[in-house]
This record gives structure tokens, sequence and C-alpha cells, in this order.
């Protein structure tokens, strides 16, 4: 029997509802935003003190999150993976996860809040980084994937008059 699809919506809220704090990036943000794109994955840039890393391990574990590099170690990040500006690409019971300590440019959670949309997830606030951003990010890209989804994220600038 095949595997459920990833839950991308319930993974989101139970993340918001963790109080941690981040930022959601990708895919995920831009169909939020009424792009009409497919993502398989949950982006988000976390803030990396230690009290949001403290309360990102024990939402981690509440999801059963463990690398997704390599599945047949079945750990999860590491305080000091999390602290770092690495990517940690994980699984977890509700689909995959990627916490990210910094993005293109070596921005992070606090360079990019001021580029955030928030909307109300199950009563709880969730920071969006903004379409224009969104796009910003991926112009000079080499990678055909992230070309076409330039493309789209103008054409859905470009219909909402932005």
């Amino acid at each position: 029997m095949p595997s459920p699809p990833p839950d991308l919506t319930t993974l989101l809220a139970k993340l918001a509802t963790s109080g941690a704090e981040f930022v959601l990036v990708g895919g995920l943000a831009a169909v939020a935003q009424g792009a009409p794109l497919t993502t398989q994955d949950v982006d988000v840039v976390h803030r990396r003190t230690a009290e949001n890393v403290d309360t990102l391990l024990v939402f981690l574990s509440a999801v059963n999150a463990r690398n997704r590099e390599r599945p047949d170690l079945a750990i999860g990040p590491s305080r000091a993976a999390l602290l770092g500006t690495g990517h940690n690409l994980l699984m977890t019971d509700l689909g995959p996860l990627d916490l990210l300590g910094t993005i293109e440019g070596g921005r992070g959670y606090d360079e990019l809040t001021a580029s955030t949309v928030v909307v109300e997830l199950n009563g709880h606030p969730v920071r969006i980084l903004d379409l224009a951003t969104l796009a910003a990010l991926k112009r000079g890209t080499t990678s055909p994937k992230d070309k076409l989804t330039l493309a789209v994220l103008e054409e859905t600038l470009r219909r909402r008059g932005t």
C-alpha cells in the first residue's frame, strides 16, 4: 500500500501551534499567497536562538522528525545543527520539513521578517515571505525548476498588480 500524501497544512499548523518562531519560505509560501504551484514540503527559516531551538526540538520530537538525507538513521537534527546557518532536511509523520538557518545571501529569520506578511492559521500567526521577495530570491538562478517557478511568481505578482 503506498504511503498517504503528506499533509503539509497540518504540519505547518502544528509548527505554528508549537510557539516556534519561523518564516515560511519556498513553494508553500507562494501557494499561500495565490501562486498556482505544487510543492512537496514545508520550507521555513527559523529563528536561531537557544530558546526557539529548544521549542523546535520539542516539536520535532512530537512529529517524529528524522534526517531525510540519511533515512537509515532514525535521528532528528541536533541542537547545534539548528543553531547553525545550514539546512536540516527532515521527514516527519506529517511530511517533509526543511528547517533552514539561512537562505540566499545569508539571510536569516531576523533579516527576513521585514519582508513578510502575517496570516492566521488555526488561531496562530504565521509569517510568510512575501511574493516579491520570493521572486527576487529566484532571479539570477540557473536551476531550470527555479526559472519556471520565477515565471509563475512574476505572473502572480503581475495579476495582483504588485
